[in-house]
């Protein structure tokens, strides 16, 4: 038993050893790591926090069109493993909060569920090799051509939500399953004699 306490206990620090790998590594040429990094472009920054930076997409195809770029250079959503999950949540958390504040500097009304698509696009449709995700609100005003393919969620663009799932089910979790070994483990019944003083 006391070997899964220890397994347990070093999860977090190799989480934490993996990610510092991965941000230590910027690729030069890559405008995303120029973007993150601060090489004459951190103008451009409209968040930042330890795993992510949000910035306004170029060539935005909604009012509300912002990219989430990742710290750590992973080339394409296809890289991401079931260690990447709590990066995904938090580029989509950081994502969100930055659409909040827009929005509500803006008088707008909060965000509507149904109005608001997030997620990666899939090759072949990926032009910058660096992950980043897409926050587009209102996906109403979307014009046909992003409506229909490069936007629509289906093989070149998924909602973050598939990408997690597809993740959890490569590593074998099924929905709303933790990877915590112990967490199947039964409470032991102690005898009455046990218990008394």
């Amino acid at each position: 038993m006391d070997i899964w306490y220890s397994l347990l206990g070093a999860i977090p620090i190799a989480l934490s050893v993996y990610y510092l790998y991965r941000t230590m590594n910027a690729v030069p040429g890559c405008i995303f790591c120029d973007i993150i990094h601060g090489n004459g472009k951190r103008d451009l920054q409209l968040a930042m926090n330890d795993k992510c930076v949000v910035i306004k997409d170029h060539k935005p195809q909604v009012p509300h069109h912002y990219l989430v770029l990742s710290h750590a250079h992973i080339n394409r959503p296809t890289d991401l493993t079931f260690a990447d999950i709590p990066l995904i949540r938090e580029m989509e958390k950081t994502g969100r909060e930055v659409l909040r504040l827009d929005l509500k500097a803006k008088g707008e009304a909060d965000t509507v569920e149904d109005m608001l698509r997030i997620g990666f696009h899939w090759p072949p449709m990926i032009r910058v090799n660096h992950l980043h995700m897409h926050i587009l609100y209102p996906v109403k005003d979307l014009g046909f051509f992003s409506k229909m393919l490069i936007f629509k969620p289906g093989k070149v663009f998924r909602e973050t939500s598939r990408v997690i799932q597809e993740l959890e089910e490569k590593a074998g979790l099924q929905k709303g399953e933790s990877s915590n070994p112990a967490k199947e483990d039964e409470f032991e019944t102690l005898p009455a004699h046990a218990i008394a003083n």
